[in-house]
Formats: structure tokens, C-alpha cells, sequence
């Protein structure tokens, strides 16, 4: 029985598709670091967890599919009145 293999990076282009970007945006964003790259056989890679993290926290850029983003936003706003009440 052979394992399934587990998708863990995705090109660029393919990530400006989920986003509905073209080319030059979808490297701008490469560019600007806001998510791990790599590269394999000469070829950049978006890892994954780094781009869904990147996702969920901000606002502006929103998938194709219709998932939300700043889903981690709430969260950390949360965590914030915390630490505010906690401080006073």
C-alpha cells in the first residue's frame, strides 16, 4: 500500500490563480517576503503553511474559492484586550 504524498508547496503562478492575480502581482508578493519560498530544480515555490498563515492574517487579498480571510485577526485582537485588561 503506498502512501499519499502530501502537497506542501505550490507555484507561484498557481497561487496567483487562488488569488486571482496576474503575474507581475503574484511575484510582487513573492518579492515582498510575505510568505516562505523555495527553490526546486531552478523553479520558486510557495510553501504552503507560510502563505496560509500570511492568509489569515490579513485582508486585502481574497481566494478565488470564497474562503475568508483574517481568520486569525479576530484571534489576535482578542489576545490584545487581554493583555490591555491585564495591564490596565
Amino acid at each position: 500500500m503506498q502512501k499519499q504524498r502530501v502537497k506542501t508547496s505550490m507555484s507561484v503562478p498557481e497561487m496567483g490563480k487562488m488569488l486571482g492575480l496576474g503575474k507581475v502581482e503574484s511575484y510582487w508578493l513573492v518579492k515582498k517576503n510575505y510568505f516562505k519560498t523555495i527553490q526546486v530544480a531552478g523553479r520558486m515555490r510557495v510553501m504552503l503553511d507560510s502563505f496560509e498563515d500570511w492568509y489569515a492574517c490579513q485582508f486585502h487579498y481574497k481566494k478565488v474559492d470564497g474562503t475568508p480571510p483574517g481568520e486569525k485577526w479576530s484571534i489576535l485582537r482578542c489576545q490584545f484586550r487581554k493583555w490591555r485588561i491585564f495591564w490596565g
